[in-house]
């Protein structure tokens, strides 16, 4: 297999590239598959994934070995190899999944690819600003956007999470993660509880003086 060099935007990262996959159609029927929480789901490379319960994240790995998470994923949504030309290429279950494999995907291919890059850039963007802080707010504004439930003082984050994960995502440390966090919580923005995140009402509004 060939590689090429993509150098992003910032021109301080590389990763090795795979040349595009050809996209074979296999004959087996559909079947459904459960995952424990942080196991993998294997890189079938002819078939998508659609996930019926749980959550999931794709990741890969910069050439120094720095993980990066290119997605967060949930019921309805689509993920595969197919879907992203990243060597290596990874999808980890952040809870409990169930999912369905979908062998034939010229109807779905289409929308799911447009989503999965749009989240992708998304993330990017958040992962490039320019300080912990900034990118604490964002990714908390967008996993409320993507994962939020209206609640009495303000949005919960239904996914469970860890300080680590939070972390893995912004590409920062547990320990910084954890200050911000304790700080955003005194400043009443933020309540904790169980691994869940709900964000005040005011949450967004301080945003705004990012």
């Amino acid at each position: 297999m060939n590689y090429q060099l993509v150098n992003l935007a910032d021109k301080r990262l590389s990763i090795e590239v795979a040349a595009p996959k050809v996209l074979h159609y296999p004959n087996h029927a559909f079947t459904t598959r459960s995952f424990k929480r942080y196991e993998y789901l294997p890189p079938l490379e002819d078939t998508l994934w659609r996930i019926k319960t749980g959550i999931v994240r794709t990741m890969t790995w910069d050439e120094e070995g720095n993980q990066i998470v290119l997605g967060i994923w949930s019921t309805g949504d689509i993920v595969s190899s197919l879907m992203s030309l990243l060597d290596p290429y990874q999808i980890q279950c952040l809870s409990a999944v169930e999912v369905e494999i979908i062998p034939n995907i010229l109807d779905r291919t289409f929308s799911a690819m447009l989503n999965h890059c749009q989240q992708t850039q998304e993330l990017l963007s958040i992962v490039h600003c320019r300080t912990i802080d900034i990118k604490l707010k964002k990714i908390l504004i967008w996993l409320s956007n993507k994962f939020g439930i209206p609640s009495d003082r303000g949005i919960l984050i239904d996914i469970k999470l860890t300080h680590q994960d939070i972390a893995e995502v912004i590409g920062s440390t547990r320990v910084t993660v954890t200050r911000s966090l304790n700080l955003l919580k005194l400043q009443g923005l933020l309540s904790w509880k169980n691994h869940y995140l709900t964000l005040h009402h005011d949450f967004s509004k301080s945003s705004l003086c990012l």
